[in-house]
C-alpha cells in the first residue's frame, strides 16, 4: 500500500490513479463521522451514487457485500467526508482509507454558500467529486491482491486444500509439539497473536466470518478447522499451513 502525502493536487492525481484502480470497490460509511446521524443531508446515499456514476463500484456499509468483499477488506477503500464548515459556507473534502486506515486519496475542497443545509451539503460534495472524475478510475488488481483473490478461492474452494486441511487436523496430536500456543490481543481491525515471549507472530484483520481471519502483512489467512486454528500463506510461490492453539 503506497501512502500519499498531498502536496498538490495535480500530483495527488497523477499518483493516486495508479494506486486507486488496484481497489475493486468503494465502501461509503451510512453515517459519516462528522455527522450526528446515518446519511445526514442525505451525504452517504450521495456519495455512493456519485461513485457509481463514475465507473466505481460502491456500496454502503449496511449493504450487503459481494463474496470476495466480505472475505477481504483491503479490496475496498472506505470513503471519509470531512467537513471544515463555517459560519457563511459549506466545506467538504473527500478521502479515501485502505484498510489500515491509511489515507490513499485526498480529493479537493468542495465549498458552497447555498444557505439550505441539505442543498449546500449537496453542492459541496458534487464539487469535491470532480477531482473524482478526472481519475478515470478502472480496476485493476496489483500482485498481491491476486495472491490474497487465489488464496481466498482455494481456502472456500479447493478441494485439494481441504484434503490437505484434513490430514492436518487428524495429525495435530503427532505436531503437538511443533505447534504453538498464541494469546490475542484486541486491536482496532482484529487482534495480534502473540507468544509466550509477548512477541507478536501474526496480526489478524477481521472478516464477516468469525472463523476467518486475514494475515496482514502474510498473503494469507488464520481459518478454524474442527477446532484447530489453521495458518495458511504464502511463502515464495508455496502455501505454507500451520496449526495453533489460540487463546481469544
Amino acid at each position: 500500500m503506497k501512502k500519499l502525502l498531498v502536496l498538490m493536487f495535480l500530483s495527488v492525481s497523477v499518483f493516486a490513479q495508479k494506486s486507486i484502480n488496484n481497489y475493486k470497490y468503494i465502501v461509503v460509511p451510512k453515517q459519516m463521522e462528522t455527522f450526528d446521524e446515518p446519511n445526514k443531508h442525505e451525504t452517504s446515499s450521495l456519495t455512493k451514487f456519485l461513485f457509481n456514476k463514475n465507473g466505481f463500484n460502491a456500496f454502503l456499509s449496511d449493504d450487503n457485500f459481494p463474496e470476495d468483499l466480505a472475505q477481504n477488506k483491503c479490496l475496498a477503500l472506505t470513503a471519509v467526508l470531512k467537513d471544515d464548515s463555517g459560519m457563511f459556507s459549506t466545506k467538504t473534502t473527500l478521502l479515501l482509507k485502505d484498510c489500515y486506515n491509511e489515507v490513499v486519496f485526498t480529493g479537493e475542497e468542495g465549498k458552497s454558500k447555498i444557505k439550505d443545509f441539505k442543498r449546500a451539503y449537496h453542492d459541496a460534495v458534487r464539487k469535491t467529486f470532480s477531482s473524482i472524475k478526472r481519475l478515470n478510475y478502472h480496476y485493476k488488481p496489483n500482485t498481491e491482491q491476486k495472491k490474497s483473490m487465489n488464496l481466498n478461492v482455494s481456502v472456500n474452494r479447493s478441494k485439494n486444500l481441504e484434503l490437505v486441511s484434513e490430514k492436518a487436523t487428524k495429525s495435530k496430536k503427532e505436531e503437538s509439539s511443533a505447534s504453538f500456543d498464541l494469546t490475542a490481543s484486541s486491536t482496532v481491525t482484529g487482534y495480534q497473536l502473540r507468544d509466550k515471549n509477548s512477541d507478536i507472530v501474526f496480526e489478524l484483520l477481521r472478516t464477516s466470518n468469525p472463523e476467518l481471519f486475514i494475515l496482514k502483512d502474510k498473503n494469507g489467512v488464520l481459518i478454524k478447522n474442527n477446532g484447530v486454528w489453521m495458518a495458511q500463506y504464502y511463502e515464495g510461490d508455496k502455501i505454507v499451513m500451520k496449526p495453533f492453539k489460540v487463546k481469544f
